[in-house]
């Protein structure tokens, strides 16, 4: 039993990690260069959502698998997703609050904090992942 979890989180990480950073590299900087600043806005604004969600979710479930493996690999999915959740419920409500009140000091603070999340969450994935293969 404990083989199967460890090969389900092998496999889920580097899933998660890639279909993040697809993600952030393709489809975001895209959205912005190929739509106007309304439909950006508006369709960055209905896929972030779901892109916390899934991430969020899929972290919570390694963790999971992770508890039967390694416990402190498991917690560390578990913050990893508190982050998701955390983003999506509370941080991306300021962060469009302070676009649409075009208060652009609050907005690039707070969404430079979304991204240091962001890339945190990626690193800490990669660290479990590389310690999960050795």
């Amino acid at each position: 039993m404990t083989e199967t979890l460890n090969i389900l989180a092998n496999f889920l990480i580097p899933f998660l990690i890639g279909s993040l950073i697809f993600f952030s590299s393709i489809v975001a900087p895209n959205t912005f260069i190929n739509l106007d600043e309304k439909n950006a806005r508006k369709f960055i604004r209905t896929l972030f959502p779901k892109i916390y969600t899934y991430a969020g979710i899929l972290s919570l479930l390694i963790a999971i698998f992770l508890l039967k493996v390694e416990v402190f690999y498991s917690f560390i999915f578990f913050v990893i997703s508190l982050g998701y959740f955390y983003s999506k419920f509370f941080l991306m409500k300021k962060i469009n609050i302070a676009s649409d009140l075009k208060d652009n000091k609050k907005f690039k603070i707070l969404h430079r904090f979304s991204v240091i999340i962001f890339i945190l969450q990626i690193i800490l994935m990669g660290f479990v992942y590389y310690l999960l293969m050795n």
